[in-house]
């Protein structure tokens, strides 16, 4: 019975390649974790998935942070939903969020958002020159910003919410207010998080977020992080950001620390590299990319010391040269080269989309099947369902 949930798992993913053509050049059967170093760290992550399908007192946190492939949401919703439609998971809530639309660009339709008023969207990997000031960015990387005093948004959630924390800052003697069904509850400064907390009278699904400004006055939003109605299950919280770059987080993110230390992650896998690889590979530095993704790891590690990593090698890829010019990335066989030094090095594990895909120059091929837009960078959303599928078989296998 207790091998229910990888039967399944290899069914759903069967199927789903025999509804799809993949390219010749794909290595499905490469689709799983591999230890170039100890394999303590997923071991101890494999005994409390299976505490969490086994016990229901007991919660297990994952979290996946990237740039656009995770930003999209098609692929980390994806096994989101694989984990959730087993039913041996009960769903520990969403994690963090942000209102995208608020920041015109897109997002994780998993949630909906809807907004009101004039926002001024700006991103930690390419801040908007727009903004007046340098936004507190945090895990999400993303922020809006408005000093128009009729905006609002509101926020539903697929699971009920019992609190929410509404990460970001606001002019002097300002605090939104949240209207939950008929009541208008005022926040109060966050003890935990920089920003504000509403505590709900009862449990909901969906609120909006009135930020009430005078004239004059602004109001940033950072994230935010609705308190689930259960603690235990499992949590699948995604965290990315068109652009993002290794350094980004360590960098340009000084509430990245503070926001981070709470999820206490069973489970981390990390999807960057894709754009600190986006140049020549006379412009490549390993040694700057390895540098950045230790300071990463130093972050994440100190707060969850035996938490699992799994590092996802770059897909194959084309990268821009000028504006409009695109032209193959050679660098892809040099950073899957450094994830596999990188997880030696932490006890952590691979998961080899590079390979996967085939290797070298197979992003034309995958483009020619329909699981990659046009400019071989991208999946199409089948391309990043069918990645879902593989990654949660990887997982759980």
């Amino acid at each position: 019975m207790k091998r229910i949930p990888v039967i399944l798992a290899a069914l759903l993913f069967c199927s789903v390649l025999s509804a799809q053509d993949l390219p010749s050049c794909a290595r499905p059967d490469s689709s799983c974790l591999r230890h170039p170093g100890s394999r303590w760290r997923t071991e101890l992550f494999k005994s409390r998935l299976k505490a969490c399908a086994d016990c229901p007192d007991s919660s297990v946190t994952i979290w996946h942070i990237g740039g656009s492939h995770v930003q999209a949401g098609h692929f980390t919703s994806r096994v989101r939903h694989n984990f959730d439609s087993l039913g041996h998971y009960p769903s520990a809530g969403r994690g963090y969020v942000f209102p995208y639309p608020l920041a015109h660009t897109n997002y994780d339709r998993s949630y909906s958002v809807g907004g009101e008023g004039e926002w001024i969207g700006s991103r930690s990997s390419y801040p908007n020159k727009k903004m007046p000031y340098k936004p507190s960015w945090g895990i999400t990387g993303i922020s809006a910003y408005t000093t128009d005093t009729t905006a609002c948004f509101g926020l539903g959630m697929p699971e009920p919410f019992t609190g929410l924390h509404i990460m970001g800052d606001a002019s002097e003697d300002t605090a939104p207010l949240v209207v939950c069904d008929t009541d208008t509850l005022c926040c109060v400064q966050d003890s935990l998080l920089k920003g504000f907390y509403v505590k709900l009278p009862e449990p909901a699904d969906s609120v909006s977020i009135l930020p009430k400004l005078k004239d004059g006055g602004h109001f940033t939003v950072t994230g935010l992080l609705p308190e689930p109605l259960a603690q235990t299950g499992l949590r699948y919280v995604s965290t990315g950001v068109n652009g993002a770059r290794t350094s980004t987080w360590t960098e340009r993110c000084p509430e990245f620390t503070r926001e981070s230390s709470v999820l206490h992650p069973d489970l981390v896998i990390l999807g960057l590299g894709i754009n600190d690889a986006a140049c020549s590979p006379r412009d490549f530095s390993p040694e700057k990319f390895r540098n950045n993704y230790r300071k990463l790891l130093d972050i994440i590690l100190k707060e969850s010391p035996d938490c699992a990593l799994v590092f996802i090698t770059n897909n194959d890829s084309w990268r821009y040269c000028g504006r409009r010019r695109m032209v193959h990335n050679d660098n892809g066989s040099a950073v899957q080269k450094l994830m596999y030094e990188l997880a030696g090095e932490y006890d952590g594990a691979v998961w080899d989309l590079f390979e996967i895909m085939g290797g070298n120059c197979s992003a034309s091929e995958w483009r020619d099947s329909g699981l990659m837009k046009n400019d071989r960078l991208h999946f199409t959303k089948e391309g990043y369902r069918l990645l879902g599928d593989m990654l949660y078989k990887a997982l759980t296998d």
